[in-house]
């Protein structure tokens, strides 16, 4: 199999996250790529070679049942500080003193530290690092946090990378 080492989060409503792995597969049609569950319902980890351009071809494809994709920069193992190195790492080569940003940090399983504090830390250390503003409400770029039980996924994006679908829950009868 061709090296493929990047990693995408997908995101699917719990209920669609067999629909979802099919559209992630029908969207990279003709790539290399390995779709991973995760043990949380509805999270699906694609392996793939370029993880920027597997996003992109999922914007692009119609979807119902695929919420987010979010395309890894780093992909660690969940410490605390290792997180926070990386995170810093990443985002300091990325972001200009000029942009303003924010740092999220969603967590699923039980890593030992809070969400909000790791949010701060890095943010911290981005400000430190590059003087640029931290905008919680409007940012131009954000740094994504996402612990995934023992691994984490670190992104930093600007507002028009983040890939957002509008998705329908299915109806009971």
């Amino acid at each position: 199999m061709e090296h493929i080492k990047e990693f995408l989060l997908v995101t699917t409503p719990t209920a669609r996250q067999f629909d979802g792995i099919w559209e992630v597969e029908w969207a990279l049609e003709g790539e290399v790529f390995e779709i991973k569950k995760t043990k949380f319902k509805g999270v699906l980890l694609v392996k793939c070679r370029d993880a920027k351009k597997a996003a992109e071809m999922i914007r692009d494809y119609e979807t119902c049942a695929i919420h987010r994709a979010i395309p890894f920069d780093r992909y660690v193992n969940t410490d605390k500080d290792l997180i926070l190195v990386e995170a810093t790492d990443v985002a300091v080569s990325k972001i200009s003193e000029n942009d303003s940003f924010a740092v999220r940090c969603k967590k699923r399983g039980k890593a030992n530290f809070k969400s909000q504090d790791l949010e701060r830390e890095v943010g911290a250390k981005i400000v430190e690092a590059k003087g640029a503003k931290v905008n919680l409400e409007d940012p131009d770029i954000k740094v994504i946090i996402q612990v995934i039980d023992k691994k984490t996924g670190i992104s930093v994006l600007r507002k028009d990378e983040i890939i957002r679908k509008d998705v329908l829950e299915e109806e009971e009868d």
